[in-house]
Formats: structure tokens, C-alpha cells, sequence
């Protein structure tokens, strides 16, 4: 993007700020600054929690953990900022917290990460220390690092600006914090003068001076760092680009950041533009995972749900509303009497009647021959029989016919499957399916899994079951889909996609 279509660029559609949670206080003072970004671009924030796994442990055995993590980022965060943005978390794993944070950014489309950084943590030596040196050095897309100050009355914004790769992204991340603020903006152009000034790059920086916010433009003819220190007791916030060190490959940050963030009070905002030809960035873009033990450890590590993780159904009826979706339940039947009445009751009163969970319940019967239609039709539940659907390609015996012509009958964005026989039914059965799916956008297809008792003789065996699937599903996911391995057995008759 050149520096003069900077005002009049549109807002990104599907902008995503990802917020690495590494320290829950310092993550909630950093979520108005998330949340600035993502309104000024229409986009939502995303709040990662990541786990370091030892580099020989396997990622798999994490699942405790994360199902623990998710629920402490649902208790820190809430799903909608104050001006409406759309807050969501999500749990990665891997061997390093930097690995953890580039996985999340490529499965999450991440414009922006957002990173906090305390001065107490640096040294002689290095400014920051991984995972930000990592990031900055390799950025998977742009990188926001911010040293926040005590003072969060925000008054005046201070916008250095020479004309580099990160202005641009230096000027909308200015902008967007003077939007939240209601703040004015000091644009800064300082020239060495023991240094060639370029005159194309100063007058194609004029057009900066039209930028919303913008109260003052001042020009000073000595380096930038004294430039900027000198401005700074009067301003709360300092936007700044981050350069590196030509000489020192190593060090992300160049002299002038490091000796703003160690004398400056206020603020300090270091933004760092991915470029998009860099020969390093596009090897990293386009890396793939190469250990495929690795792979499926980390999936079955971070997409092995627990129902009790959604049991909070006005939480998930929100996050069902913040993505503007709608959600069918489908019920394929056929003579099922003693258990449909007390299913689709608990259902409909649980999730349409207390909480909007589900906007669509359809019975889809297979022309059953005792109550269970009237059963149905009593409490109100739509009724429509699978031989009667698409007549036109004919009808077949058999659940797989009924649910598949169920999908010409459900009109929600997300489409649940559960089983009619169930004799001990609880309303998880439901939510259970539709959780993951509602919490984690880039699922597509959630099956659920169980302990069932399998009777042997006169012995109730409490595990075990899915001979089925063992036997010919496994083997051919492990040959063809060898990614999709991680399942757990028994699988059950609940799904949702």
C-alpha cells in the first residue's frame, strides 16, 4: 500500500488481531488495545493460550491442560468488546511458545499479533528475548509489540515517520488508537542533518497531513531520537516502526526503538510490517509440519473437547449470535416411543425454550409404525418422513437415507445430528457436538465419543465397543487420511457439521 492511499483504503474484511495470553494481567490491560485495532478495521480479536510442551514430550497428553486453559481464557475474556467487537480464544500447542503463537496466526488468518513487553525484562544485551525476538525477526504477519505505561488517559498520540516499510502500518494503528481515545495525533518528521535527506520520500509523506486526527505536523532537523524524546513528555502514546540492524541480523529492533522504550514514559507502540516478498517470510507462509506423529499429536492435543466445557449455554447462544449463525437439530427415527417424548422434551425446553441455542428441530422419521410422530407432533416438533423427501431419486431403507435427505429439510448455517434411542438423554449430547464448532471456526465436522457399557454374558463391560470402526473406518483413515488417526473409540451417534 503506497503512503497516499492510506486515508481512503477500506477496512479489511475478516481482520484478525490474535492476542497471546503469556500473563493473564498483562493480557487484560493489552485487551483495549486489541480491541482498538480490530474496530478500527472492522475485524475481531482472537485471545491464544498456548502450551509449551519439553521438546520429547509427546503434544498429545495435553488435553487436561487445555481444556483447563480454555476455561480460564473464557473466565478473563468477555465475547464482546464495548464498541462490538468480536472477541473469540482459542488453545495451541507446541514445543515452543513461539511455534505455539505461529500456528495459531496461520490457522486464525491473523493480520496483526499483538505482544506486551515489560522493560523489566531486558537486558544488556537483548531488548526483548524470544518468543518476540522470534516474531519480529520472522514475522508471520504484522507484529504490534507494546510497552504500556500507568497512564491510560491517552491525549496525544506521537507518530514518528520517516517514509519506511512499517508507515503505513504505523499510521492505521495511530489512527485506530486516537478513534478509541477520541486523542489527537502528532505527526514527527525529524532529518539528521549529518545525513542526505531524500526529497521524493519527504513529499510523498505531505499527504499524511490529511489524515484523520492529525492536529499538528512538526519537522525538526536533528536525529530522531532526540526528536522524539523531546516530544515525548507530552504525549501518552508513541507509535514507531521498527527497524533492525543491518550489521546484526540477530537483533530485530535497531538503536532507535531500544533507546525510546528505555527512556521514554509513556506508551510505546512498535509495530513491524511483514513484507510479502521477502524470500523468508514466504518460506515460512508456505512451511508444513513434517513430522506427522507431531501433527496428529497436536490436533488430537488441541481439538479433544469435553461437553463439560460448553455447559454454559447462554455463553454459547452468544457466540452463536456474535457469528450470526443459525443451528438445525435433525432427529432421524423409526419406532422410537419410549424415548422420544422425554428426548425432544428436554431438548426443546433446555435449548429453544430457556436459551435461543437452536433456531430448527425437525423429527426425521422413517414411518414409524407406533407413537412416536404423535408423540412429536404433541410437543410441537416438525415432522417429515425421509421416504417422502427428494421422491425423485428414491428411497432407500436404512439411517444413512434419512440423514442425508434430512440435509435437503435443515435450513442452519450448523446441521446436529443425535440419536433417538437414548434412554438416559441429557441435554450434552447436544451441546456437546455443537461447541466446538461454535468455538472454533476452522472446525468444520465434530463427532462425539463416549464410554458405553457392552454386555458380555452377565458381565457389563464399562468400555470397549466400536469393533465397527476399528475395523474398517481406522485403516482406511490411517492409510489414505493418515492426519484424521487421532479418534477416540467408541465413537457415538452424535455429530454435527
Amino acid at each position: 500500500m503506497s503512503i497516499d492511499s492510506i486515508a481512503k483504503s477500506p477496512r479489511t474484511k475478516g481482520y484478525v488481531v490474535l492476542l497471546p495470553v503469556i500473563d493473564h494481567d498483562e493480557a487484560r490491560r493489552l485487551l483495549p488495545l486489541a480491541a482498538a485495532l480490530a474496530d478500527h478495521q472492522r475485524g475481531r480479536v482472537v485471545a491464544l493460550g498456548a502450551i509449551v510442551v519439553p521438546p520429547d514430550a509427546p503434544l498429545g497428553g495435553t488435553v487436561p491442560e487445555s481444556r483447563k486453559l480454555r476455561a480460564e481464557l473464557d473466565a478473563t475474556f468477555d465475547l464482546d468488546g464495548p464498541s462490538g467487537e468480536s472477541f473469540s480464544s482459542t488453545v495451541n500447542v507446541g514445543h515452543s511458545l513461539a511455534e505455539a503463537i505461529r500456528r495459531a496466526a496461520a490457522e486464525q488468518r491473523a493480520s496483526v499479533i499483538l505482544l506486551g513487553w515489560q522493560g523489566d525484562r531486558s537486558s544488556s544485551e537483548r531488548m526483548f528475548g524470544p518468543p518476540i525476538d522470534d516474531l519480529l525477526r520472522q514475522p508471520p504477519c504484522d507484529v504490534i509489540v507494546a510497552r504500556l505505561s500507568t497512564d491510560t488517559n491517552w491525549r496525544r498520540v506521537l507518530l514518528p515517520v520517516r517514509g519506511g516499510p512499517h508507515t503505513t502500518l504505523a499510521c492505521e494503528t495511530a489512527l485506530a488508537l486516537a478513534e478509541r481515545h477520541d486523542a489527537a495525533i502528532t505527526m514527527l518528521y525529524a532529518s539528521d542533518p549529518r545525513l542526505t535527506d531524500s526529497l521524493a520520500v519527504r513529499e510523498s509523506l505531505q499527504s499524511l497531513r490529511t489524515l484523520p486526527r492529525v492536529s499538528r505536523w512538526l519537522e525538526r532537523t536533528i536525529p530522531a531520537e532526540q526528536a522524539i524524546l523531546a516530544e515525548a513528555p507530552e504525549h501518552q502514546v508513541i507509535v514507531l516502526g521498527v527497524t533492525g540492524r543491518p550489521n546484526d541480523p540477530e537483533l530485530p529492533t535497531g538503536p532507535l526503538a531500544d533507546r525510546v522504550l528505555r527512556h521514554a514514559d509513556a506508551t510505546v507502540v512498535l509495530v513491524r510490517h511483514r513484507m510479502e516478498q521477502a524470500e523468508e517470510q514466504a518460506q515460512q507462509v508456505w512451511e508444513r509440519q513434517r513430522d506427522l506423529s507431531t501433527t496428529v499429536d497436536r490436533w488430537f492435543a488441541e481439538n479433544t473437547f469435553s461437553s463439560a466445557e460448553f455447559e454454559d449455554l447462554k455463553r454459547l447462544t452468544a457466540l452463536k449470535q456474535q457469528q450470526k449463525l443459525t443451528i438445525s437439530l435433525g432427529l432421524p427415527a423409526l419406532n422410537e416411543e419410549e424415548t422420544i417424548g422425554q428426548i425432544l422434551g428436554v431438548i426443546k425446553r433446555t435449548m429453544m425454550d430457556e436459551v435461543p441455542l437452536l433456531d430448527e428441530i425437525v423429527l426425521i422419521d422413517s414411518r414409524s409404525t407406533d407413537r412416536t410422530v404423535a408423540i412429536a407432533e404433541e410437543l410441537g416438533i416438525p415432522v417429515r418422513v425421509h421416504q417422502d423427501i427428494l421422491p425423485q431419486y428414491g428411497s432407500f431403507v436404512g439411517k444413512g437415507e434419512a440423514l442425508w435427505k434430512s440435509l435437503f429439510v435443515l435450513k442452519g448455517d450448523i446441521v446436529a445430528w443425535v440419536d433417538t434411542d437414548i434412554k438416559n438423554f441429557h441435554p450434552r449430547f447436544v451441546y456437546g457436538i455443537i461447541g466446538p464448532l461454535l468455538r472454533e471456526p476452522n472446525l468444520v465436522y465434530c463427532k462425539g465419543f463416549y464410554r458405553r457399557p457392552i454386555q458380555m454374558g452377565e458381565t457389563l463391560a464399562a468400555t470397549g465397543g466400536g469393533r465397527v470402526t476399528e475395523l474398517t473406518a481406522r485403516p482406511l483413515l490411517n492409510l489414505f487420511y493418515p492426519e484424521l488417526s487421532g479418534m477416540i473409540q467408541p465413537l457415538s451417534g452424535e455429530y454435527a457439521g
